[in-house]
């Protein structure tokens, strides 16, 4: 059982057993041709066919697995454990100290397979989507960085997403991601706000939001913004991504699913 790179000749078939992953259907098509152009877009073959993919990435010394996918007629023949352990070899060839990946929380299979391998629980996130409607309310939001701020940020060990990447927050990233105002803030009662968003590098006219700390209002506040910055710069889907147990009801927010993120140290 021999882990290769993909190529684009395996496109077409892989996207024929990526159809129906999901209820909703699968991502991979959107995907295939930016992991191609990344690298470690890896892949196994039976019959001179593809059966088995799963992408990686390394950054901040982290290995991030995405995208395992198993044709239907070869599951439970170990293919997923192999594309796991190649990911391993590449990330320990990079020096990598963790590896990441996520695991939709009702997919007991997945999360038995990385048990055997040795990922633990670190973080279980919540996924909504939020409709794109123009906000005519008041928003209580800013985007100083204060001193103050900056050192919860730093303290309070937050990860934010990024094309569905998560990162962890330190002073460079900090900085940069306030020079962008990216991160906005919205304090009331004595509480502080906090959500950061991003362009998807994958998806089109789409932006990515983790929201990291708040209260209700606080938290409105910053939905309120966000479809605000949606109708500005023409996105077309919000999703919103979290830890915490809940958000506030609001018009068009919609939960869709619940994510463990599972970590190995290596």
């Amino acid at each position: 059982m021999q882990v290769k790179q993909a190529s684009n000749s395996d496109k077409t078939s892989v996207l024929e057993f990526c159809q129906n992953t999901f209820s909703w259907g699968d991502y991979i098509s959107q995907v295939w041709d930016y992991w191609i152009l990344e690298g470690n877009l890896l892949v196994i073959h039976e019959k001179n066919e593809p059966v088995a993919i799963c992408h990686a990435t390394f950054y901040d010394r982290n290995m991030w697995i995405e995208g395992i996918r198993i044709h239907p007629s070869y599951r439970r023949r170990g293919f997923a454990k192999n594309l796991l352990k190649r990911c391993e070899e590449i990330s320990q060839q990079n020096n990598c100290l963790t590896a990441q990946m996520l695991i939709e929380t009702n997919n007991s299979n997945s999360i038995n397979l990385a048990k055997t391998q040795n990922y633990t629980i670190k973080e279980t996130w919540n996924f909504y989507s939020l409709e794109k409607i123009i906000s005519t309310k008041n928003k209580v939001i800013d985007f100083a960085l204060t001193q103050t701020r900056k050192d919860i940020l730093l303290s309070s060990n937050f990860n934010y997403v990024d094309s569905w990447r998560w990162y962890s927050l330190n002073n460079e990233k900090i900085n940069f991601l306030s020079k962008e105002n990216r991160i906005i803030f919205s304090q009331n009662e004595n509480v502080l706000s906090i959500a950061i968003y991003a362009d998807s590098k994958h998806f089109a006219n789409t932006v990515i939001v983790t929201i990291l700390t708040g209260n209700d209002t606080g938290i409105r506040n910053i939905l309120h913004e966000i479809q605000s910055i949606s109708s500005k710069k023409n996105y077309t889907r919000i999703q919103i991504l979290t830890k915490l147990t809940s958000l506030p009801k609001f018009s068009g927010l919609e939960k869709k699913l619940s994510f463990h993120l599972v970590e190995k140290q290596l």
